[in-house]
């Protein structure tokens, strides 16, 4: 891993805006690094933080996953002025229950939203992932909420194609509890959510790890369950070619 790469992006209106690259892939190859991010909603991005996406970080591309009525309430903020691609794919939309983010089991609540959106998104999903496929939206970002259940399934379904690790995955999806202050902080500010708790949010290593288990054991796999979802093999390949060194 190069060391002069940060994974976290530090900002002032997103506490987890992180880089997808740097993770050992299949073959012997590496994710590159500033080519796809994933982040929690940017509705609250300064100025300065949207100077640092499209200008430092050079992103073309946001891909939002959260439902409608979460765009309309908390909107896009200034990153909707900046002129850059914006892809709408609410994973949870038909569902119409967002993430728990209180009370009793929410590790039970969290493992069986994952498998509804392993069962009724798989469409969205692959979109987004057709989306993200386009160089044209190189480098890119994709974010819902908090960053951690829609983004988390996305992040760790393009991860699985890549051939990065189980254990990675894995990683990669609990690194949200270091920052699970902050982004409880930020969901409490939301109309609706202000009795959130930190139990009621934080990322637990059960759901992750069925729904991968349960795309293996039913679909094949990642790449598997994207082509039974519509995604063409050579969309696939060429994505792998373009975000691999």
């Amino acid at each position: 891993m190069a060391q002069e790469m940060e994974r976290r992006i530090t900002l002032e209106g997103c506490v987890n805006f992180r880089d997808l690259g740097g993770y050992a892939a299949a073959g012997g190859r590496t994710v590159k690094w500033r080519r796809l991010f994933r982040a929690d909603a940017p509705n609250t991005l300064t100025a300065a933080d949207v100077q640092t996406i499209t200008g430092t970080l050079g992103i073309s591309a946001v891909i939002d996953l959260r439902n409608s009525s979460g765009v309309l309430t908390d909107g896009r903020g200034l990153l909707a002025l900046s002129g850059i691609g914006y892809h709408h794919f609410p994973f949870l939309e038909r569902r119409g229950i967002p993430p728990p983010t209180g009370g009793a089991d929410s590790e039970i609540r969290l493992t069986e939203i994952y498998q509804w959106m392993l069962q009724n998104s798989g469409t969205l999903i692959a979109q987004a992932f057709t989306t993200l496929a386009q160089g044209v939206n190189h480098p890119a970002v994709f974010h819902c909420s908090a960053g951690k259940d829609r983004t988390g399934i996305l992040a760790a379904t393009i991860l699985a194609v890549l051939g990065v690790s189980h254990e990675d995955i894995v990683e990669d999806y609990l690194m949200t509890n270091e920052v699970i202050d902050g982004i409880l902080a930020r969901i409490r500010k939301m109309p609706g959510f202000e009795d959130s708790t930190r139990d009621g949010i934080i990322a637990p290593r059960p759901a992750i790890e069925k729904f991968l288990s349960e795309t293996q054991s039913e679909f094949g796999g990642s790449e598997a369950y994207l082509r039974h979802h519509g995604v063409q093999q050579i969309t696939i390949d060429d994505f792998k070619d373009s975000v691999l060194i």
